[in-house]
């Protein structure tokens, strides 16, 4: 049974209500600016693609400008660990708490250049934002960070499950081989599932399974690592494929057109393309793409741009001090007015306001 994506932040809510989480590390009784001013980063949202070029045309200063901006938020292979040493091998596995526990169970934001990571909340919760947008955590939630996915944890005393980090390296062959699968592991994916599931079981029972050959010094190692870290990167791939197409019903072919637009805009979204550009790109009509994003995703391919837009915006909001207009131009709006017009409609409330609002 497919587990349900949880939802980023609701227009004109603050992300998974961080007020009443009871989250140890989090900001109960505080105010919106505060919050800003506790998570806030000095970083724009992510400029790369998943073969690190730059998702839209710079020009030098900028291209510097933001270049340095980016590094202000630290990368790691592992957390905290220095980044010039490499990652030693092809999977690297820890529980949750042998990480968490001796910093206070705070891992403040950064992000990982070439590698992804898979988690696995096995007890407790707590709170995770991952490019400006919050998600609770509690026993089942899975979740798949891609490389350069800027993200921070507050987790509860006590909490405990897997961290799964993969050099990217590791998974060319498997992209390779199914390019789809690459697609599915190009995102951000957190789903929350029972715990008892036997999905989950079998999930967990296999990062057992990678834990204690990683803690093991035996011929093969680094070939059982690999096998390992596809087999894993598979069940994740799987489970983000299977929110739209389990849930939704749709057929192989439908969740295929609505994977190759979904794609294409998180290539084309900052051109402002009309739907009837994507559409023809797919070889399909505007109309039918419309009908089958409906199916498959329960809303309509206009919305998919939009809301691909808004990602990109509450992340520059959140973690950079651009000014609005900077943001607007950056987005491919001509006219500042006209995109703090288009945000506030989706999110009930002005950039600047969504910005002090945290």
């Amino acid at each position: 049974m497919a587990g349900q994506q949880l939802p980023e932040q609701q227009a004109g809510r603050p992300g998974a209500d961080d007020d009443d989480l009871g989250v140890h590390g989090a900001l109960p009784q505080q105010s919106g600016a505060q919050r800003a001013r506790y998570f806030h980063a000095k970083v724009p949202p992510r400029l790369l693609d998943r073969n690190g070029a730059f998702t839209q045309r710079l020009g030098r200063n900028e291209h510097r400008m933001l270049l340095m901006a980016l590094a202000s938020v630290p990368a790691y292979w592992l957390y905290d660990e220095p980044r010039d040493q490499r990652f030693p091998d092809a999977l690297h596995i820890e529980r949750i708490s042998a990480r968490s526990a001796p910093r206070d169970w705070r891992i403040e934001p950064h992000r990982h250049q070439d590698m992804a990571q898979f988690f696995l909340i096995a007890s407790g919760g707590g709170l995770v934002r991952i490019d400006g947008a919050a998600h609770r955590l509690s026993p089942g939630t899975v979740m798949l960070l891609p490389p350069l996915a800027i993200h921070e944890f507050r987790f509860e005393p006590g909490t405990e499950g897997f961290v799964v980090s993969v050099a990217m390296s590791t998974l060319t062959p498997l992209i390779e081989a199914e390019p789809a699968l690459g697609a599915a592991l190009g995102e951000p994916f957190v789903a929350a599932r029972g715990p008892k599931e036997q999905s989950i079981a079998e999930l967990a029972t296999a990062m057992e399974g990678a834990l204690a050959e990683f803690g093991r010094n035996r011929g093969g190692r680094e070939l059982a690592l690999a096998a390992h870290a596809r087999l894993i990167a598979i069940w994740f791939a799987r489970a983000a494929r299977s929110h739209a197409v389990a849930n939704g019903g749709a057929s192989d072919a439908r969740a295929a057109l609505v994977r190759r637009f979904v794609e294409r805009v998180e290539s084309h979204f900052h051109t402002h393309e009309p739907l009837a550009a994507y559409a023809s790109a797919l070889g399909v009509t505007g109309p039918h793409l419309t009908r089958i994003c409906r199916e498959v995703l329960g809303h309509s391919a206009m919305r998919v741009i939009q809301g691909r837009l808004m990602i990109e915006a509450r992340r520059d909001l959140v973690y950079t001090r651009s000014p609005v207009s900077q943001i607007a131009f950056r987005l491919g709006f001509s006219d500042p007015a006209y995109f703090s017009r288009f945000f506030a409609a989706r999110a009930g409330m002005s950039p600047s306001e969504y910005r002090a609002a945290g």
